[in-house]
C-alpha cells in the first residue's frame, strides 16, 4: 500500500463532525431552555414562536442522534474501507437525517417571523412580506425533501444502489437534486438575511440610547451569520454526486446543515435572553417584585379613622408602561389607540415601591426596571 492509500485509510471525518454537532447542539439546548424559563416561568407568556423553537431543537437533536449512529457505523470514512452493507445502512441514515436537518433550519425562520411580528410594530404590509418570505422558504424546503425521497423508483434504490445496476430500479440524475438544493440553500440564506436586516431598520428609529439600539440590532441581526453558513453549505452539496465515496463526500454537508440551523435558533433566542446577556437584573427584579406583591398585606382604606402607628407600610405593584423613562416604539399607525399607548407589543415593566408614613411624612417612591 502506497503512502497516499495509507493516508486515505486514516481519513475519518466522523469524530470531528460529532464534536462540532454535539457542542453546538448542547449550546442551543441551554439557550432554548433559558428562553423557555424566562418566557414560561417568569413572564408567563409563551407564544407560537417559543413552541416552534422547541420543535426545531427536537429536530436538531434527532439529526445529531442519527448522525451519531451513522458515525458509529463508519460514516465519515471512505466508502471503499467499509462493507457494501455498511455503506447501504450509512447512506440510508444519512438520507433520513437530511429530513430532520432540513426541517431544523426551516422551522426557526417561522419562529423568527412570529417573534418579530410580536415584538415590533410591523405594519400590515410588513407582516405580509415577512410571512410570505418565511412561508416560501418552508414550502421550497418541503419540496426539496420530496425530491430527495422520490429521486429513485422504488425510493429504497436511493440507498440500495445495487438495484440500479441490476436493472431493478431507475433514478433521476443526481444533479437535479443538487441544483434544487442549491436553490433552496440560496433562498434560505436570503430569508435569514432579510429577517436579520428588517429589525435594524425599525430599531434604529427608536427613542432610546444608541448603545441599546446597537445591542438590540446586533442581537436580532445575528441571523445574518446563518446566511454565510447557508452559502458555505451550498458549496458542499456537490458531495451528493460522489456516489463512489458517498460516506466521506457528504460528511461536510452534514456539519454545515447543523451549523446553519443552530445559528438561526440562537439568533431567535438572544432577544429573549438580552437582559441577562447585557447584565440587566431583569429576571430577578421581576421575580422579587412578584414575590413582594404576593407577600404584601394591603390594608383596607377607611375614611373614618387613621392608625397612629409610625410603622412604614409598603405597597408593591407592577406598572405596565411603554413610555416609562423611554419611548420604546414609534407609532407606525400615526396615532394612538383609544385610551392607550400606540403599541402594546414591547413593554417595560417597572416595580414601584411606595413607602409612606401615616404620621404625615413624605412619600418615597422607589422605581426599578423589572422586565422588558
Amino acid at each position: 500500500m502506497n503512502l497516499s492509500s495509507t493516508e486515505a485509510a486514516s481519513d475519518d471525518k466522523g469524530s470531528t463532525k460529532l464534536i462540532v454537532l454535539w457542542t453546538l447542539t448542547g449550546l442551543i439546548t441551554v439557550v432554548v431552555t433559558g428562553r423557555m424559563y424566562i418566557r414560561a416561568g417568569l413572564l408567563h407568556n409563551l407564544g407560537v414562536d417559543d413552541w416552534l423553537i422547541v420543535f426545531s431543537l427536537l429536530m436538531g437533536l434527532m439529526y445529531c442522534i442519527l448522525t451519531t449512529i451513522n458515525v458509529r457505523l463508519g460514516f465519515g470514512k471512505h466508502a471503499w474501507l467499509l462493507s457494501a452493507a455498511t455503506v447501504e445502512h450509512a447512506t440510508f441514515l444519512n438520507c433520513l437525517s437530511f429530513l430532520f436537518g432540513i426541517v431544523s433550519f426551516t422551522v426557526p425562520k417561522l419562529a423568527v417571523t412570529a417573534m418579530l411580528n410580536r415584538i415590533l410594530n410591523a405594519s400590515h404590509i410588513q407582516r405580509v412580506c415577512l410571512w410570505t418570505l418565511s412561508t416560501l422558504a418552508a414550502i421550497v424546503s418541503g419540496v426539496c425533501i420530496i425530491i430527495l425521497f422520490t429521486m429513485c423508483d422504488p425510493p429504497r434504490a436511493l440507498w440500495q444502489t445495487s438495484l440500479v445496476a441490476e436493472g431493478k430500479a431507475t433514478c433521476k440524475n443526481v444533479w437535479m437534486l443538487i441544483d434544487y438544493a442549491i436553490f433552496t440553500g440560496a433562498l434560505s440564506g436570503f430569508v435569514d438575511l432579510a429577517l436579520a436586516i428588517y429589525p435594524s431598520t425599525v430599531l434604529m428609529k427608536l427613542h432610546m440610547s444608541l448603545r441599546k439600539r446597537l445591542a438590540l440590532c446586533a442581537a436580532l441581526g445575528l441571523g445574518s451569520v446563518a446566511t454565510a453558513m447557508a452559502i458555505i453549505k451550498c458549496t458542499q452539496l456537490k458531495g451528493l454526486a460522489d456516489q463512489e465515496d458517498y460516506t466521506y463526500g457528504t460528511a461536510d454537508l452534514i456539519t454545515w446543515t447543523n451549523i446553519e440551523s443552530n445559528i438561526v435558533i440562537i439568533a431567535s433566542c438572544i432577544p429573549t435572553l438580552q437582559p441577562f446577556l447585557l447584565g440587566n437584573r431583569t429576571a430577578s427584579s421581576y421575580n422579587n417584585s412578584r414575590n413582594r406583591y404576593k407577600r404584601s398585606n394591603l390594608p383596607e382604606y377607611s375614611h373614618g379613622s387613621h392608625s397612629r402607628s409610625s410603622r412604614l407600610r409598603k405597597m408593591d405593584f407592577a406598572v405596565d408602561t411603554v413610555e416609562s423613562q423611554e419611548n420604546i416604539l414609534p407609532d407606525a399607525g400615526g396615532g394612538q389607540g383609544e385610551g392607550g399607548h400606540s403599541l402594546g407589543i414591547i413593554r417595560r415593566t417597572d416595580a414601584v415601591t411606595v413607602e409612606y408614613e401615616q404620621g404625615g411624612g413624605d412619600a418615597v417612591v422607589v422605581q426599578s426596571p423589572t422586565a422588558w
